[in-house]
């Protein structure tokens, strides 16, 4: 005899009676000798919280035929671990099964239509409002602010899933006072009539406040196309819930409906969900906390008991410091003096001077405008006389705002050059302590102490290559730029002899060769040499190792070792975009030609579709046989273990369409080439690259741009190539050791954890 245990997980109501009208058709239908019970198990799912209500439902109900004791057990085998956490499983007749669903949503309908719902639409101009939204980043920080403001010890901002691994929703949570139904009518329903404006201090705790104009939740959709912010409050009669709904495509209206409370205390839970490839992009770099930290670095320090995280990991401004420096400012015609923070970064973060009111609440962050080689810092300029100002004037001369920022700018200056010099010291004194520095004790003369500032001065400037060595090539370095320096023959012998033993046809070689060169370069281009093949050899483990191609993932990985490696793909080319919007490749790309590159209010580049392309790395070059001929690449990678395909071929294809229609990018002299990398290449995209009237591995081509699909194994092979006279001439062969080895010495960050060492 044949069993089957049918059972209808109902999402939606459906007329009672309709179970009954199922048994029926099931026993009409149903083959002789054929046991089928039936269960019925209705959902109750919320709006936006379906995913984790099937997986932590708030009760399990359970309805079975008269005696149907085995379906039962059934049930409970399959929610084993949700009951495990208490959970409760009702077990019932499916009649009323049916109609627990039925009331359910008739419940639902009563509380939507009785419940306060209203439209609010901001009074202000679409355009205006479209100007309000910036970068990704910056829409974070704003929720993360607006959190703050509402006196939020805890905010945890993070994304969610798409079951293929996409981001597609973007999450802020926070614990603060949440907003009444005055304050989101207030604060949606009109332009800079945020409460905030008449207060400086928030309303529990009486911190400083960030915003003022109430322009934060704007910000948001930066983040994804439809927002949501779920808040309850506290009043005298308890907590009050609402929810406040906007999108994108109208920015001038938001929904606000009171809803009963989800949760039992205060606090306000943002939803961005339709996130953008491009958007999730951005949120999927590794250094966003850091730069997070960054921004937050002044408050944390000032509200110690507050915590942010950024996808489970707590912001700690404090142990990524490394130096921290604070100056008063003297500026003519102020009465309160500015003060001027600067924050010195161990790892990398996107630098920023951010403009602060007295206490150092960030009001807007701007470019720091100066150089200041080898740092990675963040400066904060702290005045008063930025509260009540549009400070995004501060940078178009109006008054004293403008001539507070450029004395900023001055110190910023005036400190990084005296840091420089201070680091100088440092990387001397280090060498002396090592014993690689080729001096003893102090100049005796003032001779001898020029040219030790001068052998200073060219040692420091080398200092990154001189240190990227062991102890030993650190001494033999030093000591051959002393004697490069002082440009004495014999003594150049004398160190050659000892240091690399050279015998004396080698040292005649050497010294005609240094008639022509310099000894340093002979060393630099070695050297260059030398770490290009154990790159590739280091490349191969990572791309064709069964351990690694699996583990290596493309953006945080491959991605940022290959963009500080971009002579793989040819000589002499220049990094236009790493990671960014093709608009930004646009601006880029115009400077290097010399062209106006103020594209403010100018249309981006789009695809054919409406979105906005990032491709992974854009170069360009200029070439030598031809008089002003510029040559661009355009590089879509792929991790090890991905498959290129008709959908990724579209893609490098829609990248190619929308540089070649923009005729900004059509420049003369101007050719483009766009190439996708993979390891693995499906039918259809190797039928694509191998055509009758076009060259092996070119799917497009024509006299501006050509497009092409190419395997690793042949990027590998033609940089090779490229390399294999000097490598013969240098006697020099890169083993599988010796290209991990400079992997990890150089990329160790971006090595998946086979290649790390670090497990």
């Amino acid at each position: 005899m044949n069993e089957i245990l049918l059972a209808r997980k109902a999402f939606a109501a459906v007329p009672v009676g309709t179970v009954a009208e199922l048994r029926q058709t099931l026993d009409g239908h149903a083959r002789a000798g054929a046991n089928i019970r039936l269960a019925w198990s209705p959902e109750f799912l919320r709006e936006s919280f379906a995913v984790e209500d099937t997986l932590r439902p708030d009760r399990i109900v359970l309805g079975i035929e008269d005696g149907d004791t085995s379906c039962e057990a059934v049930f409970r085998a399959v929610y084993a671990d949700i009951l495990a956490a208490r959970m409760p499983l009702i077990v019932t007749d499916m009649h009323t099964a049916n109609l627990i669903k039925g009331i359910s949503a008739s419940l639902d309908r009563r509380i939507c239509f009785h419940s306060f719902m209203t439209s609010l639409t901001v009074q202000v101009g679409v355009d205006h409002l479209a100007r309000l939204i910036k970068s990704p980043r910056a829409g974070l920080t704003e929720l993360i602010w607006n959190a703050l403001d509402a006196d939020a010890d805890l905010v945890d901002a993070g994304v969610e899933f798409s079951p293929l691994g996409a981001i597609e929703t973007v999450l802020v949570k926070d614990n603060g006072h949440g907003m009444s139904l005055e304050d989101a009518k207030r604060g949606f329903g009109a332009l800079g009539d945020s409460w905030k404006k008449m207060a400086h201090v928030t309303r529990g705790q009486g911190r400083q406040l960030h915003g003022e104009q109430g322009k934060g939740r704007f910000a948001a959709f930066a983040l994804g196309d439809c927002v949501t912010w779920q808040t309850i409050s506290r009043d005298d009669n308890g907590l009050v819930g609402l929810t406040i709904a906007g999108t994108r495509s109208n920015l001038s209206s938001f929904d606000l409906a009171e809803v009963t409370p989800e949760r039992g205390e205060p606090g306000t839970h943002v939803r961005a969900t339709n996130v953008s490839e491009t958007v999730a992009k951005i949120l999927d770099r590794d250094s966003l906390i850091d730069t997070l930290a960054a921004e937050f670095a002044i408050y944390l320090e000032s509200y110690g008991h507050v915590q942010i995280t950024w996808r489970g990991r707590r912001l700690d401004p404090a142990s990524l410091q490394s130096r921290r420096s604070e100056y008063a400012l003297d500026v003519t015609g102020i009465l309160e003096t500015p003060r001027l923070v600067i924050i010195e970064w161990e790892r990398q973060v996107d630098r920023a001077l951010y403009l602060c009111n007295e206490s150092g609440m960030a009001l807007h962050e701007i470019k720091p405008g100066i150089q200041a080689a080898g740092f990675e810092f963040t400066a904060y300029l702290k005045w008063d006389g930025f509260r009540g100002h549009d400070v995004l004037l501060a940078e178009l001369g109006a008054e004293p705002m403008s001539s507070v920022v450029d004395a900023a700018k001055e110190k910023l200056r005036d400190h990084f050059k005296v840091r420089s010099g201070e680091k100088r010291q440092e990387t001397i004194k280090k060498w002396v302590t090592e014993g690689s520095y080729p001096f003893r004790g102090e100049p005796a003369t003032a001779i001898e102490k020029a040219e030790r500032e001068a052998f200073d001065a060219v040692s420091f400037t080398a200092a990154k290559s001189v240190n990227a060595g062991d102890f030993s090539s650190r001494k033999l370095s030093l000591r051959l730029l002393r004697e490069a320096l002082e440009s004495n023959p014999g003594n150049l012998h004398n160190v050659l002899r000892s240091v690399l033993e050279l015998p004396e046809d080698r040292l005649i070689e050497l010294d005609s060769l240094l008639n022509k060169t310099s000894l340093s370069s002979i060393i630099t281009t070695s050297k260059r040499i030398g770490d290009r093949l154990s790159f590739l050899s280091g490349l191969d483990a990572i791309l064709f190792d069964s351990q690694p191609r699996r583990e290596t993932l493309e953006r945080r990985q491959l991605h940022r070792i290959l963009a500080n490696e971009t002579w793989i793909f040819g000589e002499e080319y220049a990094m236009v975009g790493d990671d960014v919007a093709l608009t930004k490749v646009l601006e880029k790309y115009l400077a290097r030609l010399g062209d106006d590159v103020d594209l403010a209010g100018a249309s981006p580049v789009l695809r054919h579709d409406g979105t906005n392309p990032i491709p992974d790395l854009v170069f360009s070059r200029t070439c030598e046989i031809a008089q002003d001929r510029v040559e661009n690449l355009v590089v879509e990678l792929k991790r090890p273990s991905q498959t290129i395909g008709s959908k990724e071929l579209t893609q490098i294809e829609e990248y190619a369409l929308a540089v070649t229609r923009d005729e900004r990018f059509n420049k003369p002299n101007v050719t483009w080439d766009f190439w996708i990398v993979g390891n693995y290449l499906d039918e259809f995209a190797e039928s694509r690259r191998d055509q009758v009237g076009l060259p092996f591995g070119f799917i497009q081509r024509s006299a501006r741009y050509s497009v092409r699909v190419l395997s690793w194994a042949e990027v590998i092979n033609a940089a090779r190539h490229r390399l294999k006279f000097v490598e013969r001439s240098l006697n020099f062969r890169a083993t599988h050791e010796d290209g991990v080895s400079y992997l990890q010495e150089t990329h160790v960050e971006f090595l998946p954890p086979s290649l790390s060492g670090q497990r």
